[in-house]
């Protein structure tokens, strides 16, 4: 055979057999449970030397033909107690039936290590024989303190009791009180009946007192409540009579300061009328007053001064036809002073003269109608007149010359040669 094949079915076996050993040794430890390896030497957590070592919920090889596994199971165990003949102070004797649950410590310091030195090995009934015994005695020792009524009234209170005192005991043992309650507390004699019946009487007597009381009770609070209600109602009339005045008056009160804030206001609407009234006067005269300036004063102020500025004007139209005049009159009498002015002065005055003299004479001389008589051979008649007519010329000629020193005939022979040149 190969030696490589030898070599990998050896190590095959040698697998084979550690899996076998460990599947064989390797023990599985419940959470309910406490799993105890003994048979070797370890040290505690005070560093002391103990035969064994200790596994709870995990799981721990054995070491094959040097170390054993036992297991302390973590379960509660029921203890259900009878105690008969329990004396109580006054050495009455009682029957006490109660119920209690314990179980073994799980952890050194509730006392684990105690157990496993007490209990290892045992069945649950010798443990819990031992539990109960511990409970029996604590109970019958604290009820020798008591009354049989107190401990039947304070059934609460004596199993708290008991299991305050078994507790220390019972941890120095590994075990773990878990509830402990009291049932039932029973005599043989009768005593807690007739303290019963005792109690009852007197609850009666106590009942029918307190009755009695109660309708004494009642019938004076309901005389007394009749005197309230009474009081009460008559206090409420009056109330009612206090409320009824005190309204009538607040009413009183009400219509008065009415009246007095109409009265006010009436007089305030008085007040603002005469104050419309005056406000109105003052805007009225002050209207008036503009209206009289618009008419009149302004009117007034403004023909005085359109008066004032056409006498200005009129003033200065004056001055200037004066400053005219006067210099029209210097003109002509610079002109008049030259030689020839005059004479054309004078004719420039003809026609006015002769419309003058015409209208005197036509003013002094009417004639109506005029008759032209022929003198035959003398020179009358037409030629006559012609001759006439022109000797009145010549005479008038004279006579312009003679009042105004102007020769007529001559300026006109003058003006005559001028034009024929």
């Amino acid at each position: 055979m190969d030696i490589g094949m030898v070599s990998i079915f050896v190590g095959v076996l040698v697998i084979m057999a550690v899996i076998i050993y460990i599947k064989a040794n390797m023990k599985i430890c419940e959470p309910n449970e406490v799993m105890i390896f003994s048979g070797r030497q370890f040290k505690d957590k005070d560093k002391k030397s103990v035969g064994y070592r200790v596994i709870k919920g995990g799981r721990g090889l054995k070491i094959p033909l040097i170390e054993t596994v036992r297991t302390i199971s973590l379960n509660t165990m029921p203890i259900e107690m009878d105690v008969t003949g329990a004396l109580t102070r006054g050495t009455i004797p009682v029957n006490v039936k109660a119920m209690a649950n314990i179980k073994i410590a799980g952890t050194m310091e509730e006392g684990l290590g105690n157990a496993i030195e007490r209990f290892l090995g045992k069945s649950a009934t010798a443990i819990a024989t031992t539990a109960r015994e511990i409970l029996e005695g604590t109970l019958r020792g604290i009820l020798a303190t008591m009354e049989p009524e107190e401990a039947n009234a304070n059934r609460i209170a004596l199993a708290q009791q008991v299991a305050g005192g078994a507790r220390e005991d019972m941890q120095r043992l590994g075990l773990v009180l878990d509830t402990f309650k009291i049932q039932e507390i029973k005599d043989d004699k009768g005593y807690l009946e007739a303290i019963a019946r005792k109690k009852n009487a007197e609850v009666h007597r106590d009942a029918r007192i307190v009755e009695a009381e109660s309708n004494a009770q009642a019938s004076k609070k309901e005389s007394e409540g009749k005197k309230v209600a009474e009081v009460a109602e008559i206090e409420s009339r009056r109330s009612v009579v206090e409320t009824e005045m005190n309204f009538r008056v607040q009413q009183a009160q009400w219509k008065a300061d009415a009246n007095r804030a109409e009265e006010k206001a009436k007089v305030a609407g008085d007040i603002s009328r005469m104050e419309e009234t005056k406000t109105l006067e003052a805007w009225r005269v002050e209207t008036n007053k503009l209206k009289y300036q618009a008419d009149v004063i302004i009117p007034a102020a403004a023909e005085k001064e359109a008066s004032l500025m056409k006498a200005v004007g009129t003033a200065a139209r004056t001055f200037e036809e004066g400053k005219a005049k006067a210099e029209a009159l210097r003109l002509l009498r610079e002109q008049w002073e030259h030689p020839n002015s005059k004479d054309l002065f004078m004719i420039q005055l003809m026609p006015e003269l002769v419309g003058h003299v015409s209208k005197v004479i036509a003013s002094n001389l009417s004639v109506e109608r005029l008759t032209v008589v022929d003198g035959g051979g003398s020179g009358g008649g037409i030629p006559h007149l012609v001759g006439n007519l022109a000797g009145s010329v010549n005479s008038f000629f004279e006579q312009m010359k003679t009042m105004t020193g102007l020769d007529l005939a001559r300026l006109i022979e003058e003006h005559y040669h001028a034009s024929s040149k």
